[in-house]
């Protein structure tokens, strides 16, 4: 461009001065001198941009040449990490998992575990028509004796010291749990009745919130407490969370009855359990079914609905029926459970034993009751109270009066209104429970027997004398008891 402009003013000036030698030699100089000025600048700004080329270019490189160092040592990395990754693959592989560590450990230790656990509790009962006023103990010992984790052996021990009477030993629970996956299990040797809701799981005097058993299953029991033989038991989730189905079935000696009178008759007491299958021709056989309706997180709180039946052979095959169903509610500090059952038993004569038996008991915790303006002490104290109430019956067409006793003990407050062919029984209590596995009982016993039905007494001659059971008079009881649990 700048040699351009000076051909032009060079052109100019020719045309401007003439052609024919016009110009001034000093202007010819001064011109040649200017070009050759734009010259030199050119070609020092050709080397400047070559020189500022060739740095780029070098600079270039050195980039290059770190970034190819950088992809070598990512790639180096890659590949380390790589092979330590793999490395502990392996080695995680090779170990064993967390089950199998705790297992292993277990086996190392020794999976032989003895747990200890049960209860002992001691009484204070009195009764107003015998006009008793005594102690009793009790201490029940369960002992755990867990194998494997599959297979674990329950033993139970009761001594019992009832008021007046030499110490009793007595084995009700001695059984060996096979658990078969982990939603059912064998249960084989003596057990508790599985039979209704209270045997299995109220029965022990420190779970039982009242002193006393209800009458079908205390000492007019409907059916025998304790078993021999072998179950099938197991429960499902058929529904959300907290919806579930449980069943147990099971085939045992099946039911005995008293036998320290002389001759099969109606109203014998049922015995404690069968353990020889003696003069049957049959075994007995069992099943209970429960559900559970409500969803956990329905707000409903928790209801148990079960049906149970109880059948088999007794004395040469004369046959033994029993059913029954029963409910639990609990909700917050409020529960509550009842039962009715039946029992049928064929006689060797023409007389059918028939009896049926009920209860239902309500309580609540008055932990959540508020006492305004009351002193810290006297709120703990009040808090720790349970109320409950319970009402219990059950018809029978007679008693057999060589069977009665009436020495009280833990468990039952000797009143002889209890004999009777039709007892009902109102039992008030109140529960103060000082922690959660020990616990202060006071229960009041109303017995209010009805008239009816026969008393069967036989006096050492096997001619049964039968006598009518006229009205009966009403007794008051108090029982006081200290049960702990552990």
């Amino acid at each position: 461009m700048r040699y351009l402009i000076a051909a032009f003013v060079v052109f100019c000036l020719i045309m401007g001065g003439g052609v024919a030698g016009a110009q001034d030699t000093s202007e010819l100089e001064q011109i040649k001198r200017e070009i050759r000025n734009i010259k030199a600048d050119e070609d020092r700004e050709r080397q400047r941009d070559e020189e500022l080329i060739g740095q780029l270019e070098k600079k270039v490189e050195q980039l290059e040449n770190q970034n190819h160092q950088l992809q070598q040592s990512s790639s180096k990395l890659q590949a380390q990490t790589s092979q330590q990754f793999q490395d502990l693959q392996q080695q995680i592989s090779a170990n064993p998992s967390p089950s199998q560590f705790a297992r292993s450990f277990e086996d190392y230790l020794g999976t032989h575990q003895f747990t200890l656990t049960g209860g002992v509790g001691g009484d204070f009962i009195y009764d107003r028509q015998t006009a008793t006023n005594t102690f009793a103990l009790d201490f029940e010992p369960i002992i755990l004796y867990r194998v494997t984790d599959w297979l674990l052996f329950e033993g139970t021990i009761e001594a019992n010291l009832p008021a007046g009477g030499s110490a009793e030993f007595s084995m009700p629970v001695a059984t060996a749990q096979i658990f078969l996956n982990d939603y059912m299990e064998i249960n084989a040797g003596i057990f508790d009745q599985p039979f209704g809701d209270f045997y299995e799981d109220q029965s022990p005097f420190w779970v039982n919130r009242f002193v006393t058993a209800p009458l079908p299953y205390g000492v007019e029991a409907l059916v025998p407490p304790t078993d021999l033989g072998v179950q099938l038991r197991g429960g499902v989730q058929w529904g959300a969370l907290g919806q579930d189905f449980d069943y147990t079935v099971w085939v045992s000696n099946g039911p005995s009855f008293a036998p320290d009178v002389p001759q099969p008759v109606v109203g014998q007491a049922v015995n404690g359990v069968n353990t020889i299958k003696l003069n049957t021709n049959g075994q007995g056989y069992g099943a209970r079914l429960r559900v559970y309706p409500f969803p956990l997180d329905s707000g409903f709180g928790r209801l148990e609905l079960g049906a149970s039946t109880l059948n088999g052979k007794w004395l040469d095959g004369n046959w033994y029926n029993a059913w029954g169903v029963d409910f639990a509610y609990l909700r917050g500090s409020l529960q509550a459970r009842g039962e009715y059952l039946e029992m049928y038993r064929q006689m060797p004569n023409a007389h059918a034993d028939n009896r049926q038996g009920w209860y239902v008991q309500l309580g609540y915790f008055l932990n959540q009751v508020p006492i305004p303006f009351a002193p810290e002490v006297v709120q703990d104290f009040f808090h720790r109270l349970e109320p409950l109430v319970r009402y219990s019956g059950v018809n029978q067409r007679a008693i057999v009066e060589d069977e009665v006793s009436t020495i009280p003990e833990v468990g039952f407050n000797g009143s002889p209104s209890i004999w009777t062919p039709h007892p009902r029984e109102v039992a008030l209590g109140l529960d103060y429970w000082i922690a959660p596995s020990i616990v202060w009982q006071n229960e009041v016993d109303l017995e209010l027997p009805e008239a009816g039905g026969s008393i069967i007494s036989f006096a050492g001659s096997p001619t049964p004398t039968i006598t009518p059971r006229g009205a009966t008079p009403n007794d008051v009881s108090f029982l006081s008891q200290l049960a702990i649990g552990f």
